[in-house]
């Protein structure tokens, strides 16, 4: 049984999840509140799987509340909701420690696979805007790889895997993953370590590291 909650100011939207997990076999409405106030006492009591945050809540930035969860709840699997398909505040809320960016305008049909694909696989990102992502990081990086890159690829030559690579750069494994993924795609690379041996290959790591 995979549990989620909602943080939301508008409980047609509460109202709304819930009935669509009562039609839904395997998942589990765990809880809501309207408020940042209420997230950490929803959280402790329902031990919830995913949760669900609004992009826009009242009073309280949305980005800080998801960075103080992902490290307070640290197996929490956290999806922004939002209205607005950009880039730039994806790429914000993944480094807040988000695994997950839903575009509001998704319908409730979809939502049940997304809340799965979140427990069991630990993130998805709406296509269009991890594409957009993607094209903005290449566009910044004026080399085959950025300084955090770098450093996830010589820790990766290391064999670390993504928790340890995380405990050591302090970001979250699910951040650690969508890094490795983004370098692969942009290389046109199907293998961690063929990042590894293209970084040598540019003379960015020695064959010790």
């Amino acid at each position: 049984m995979i549990r989620f909650c909602v943080v939301d100011d508008h409980e047609i939207v509460h109202d709304g999840l819930r009935a669509m997990a009562d039609r839904e076999e395997g998942l589990e409405f765990a809880g809501a509140t309207t408020t940042a106030g209420g997230v950490a006492p929803l959280l402790e009591a329902a031990r919830s799987d995913v949760l669900l945050l609004d992009m826009r809540l009242a009073g309280r930035n949305s980005i800080d509340l998801c960075t103080e969860l992902a490290a307070a709840f640290p197996d929490l699997k956290i999806a922004i909701l939002s209205a607005y398909g950009n880039a730039e505040l994806l790429e914000k809320a993944i480094l807040a420690g988000a695994v997950g960016y839903i575009l509001k305008e998704t319908t409730t049909s979809r939502l049940p696979g997304i809340i799965r694909e979140l427990a069991e696989d630990g993130s998805y990102f709406d296509p269009r805007l991890a594409s957009g992502l993607l094209k903005r990081s290449a566009q910044r990086s004026q080399s085959a790889f950025n300084d955090r890159e770098l450093e996830i690829v010589r820790l990766i030559a290391r064999g670390m895997d993504n928790h340890r690579i995380g405990e050591a750069v302090s970001i979250s494994p699910h951040t650690v993953k969508f890094h490795v993924t983004a370098m692969l795609r942009r290389h046109e690379l199907a293998r961690r370590t063929e990042l590894v041996r293209l970084a040598m290959d540019l003379h960015l790591l020695d064959e010790s590291e």
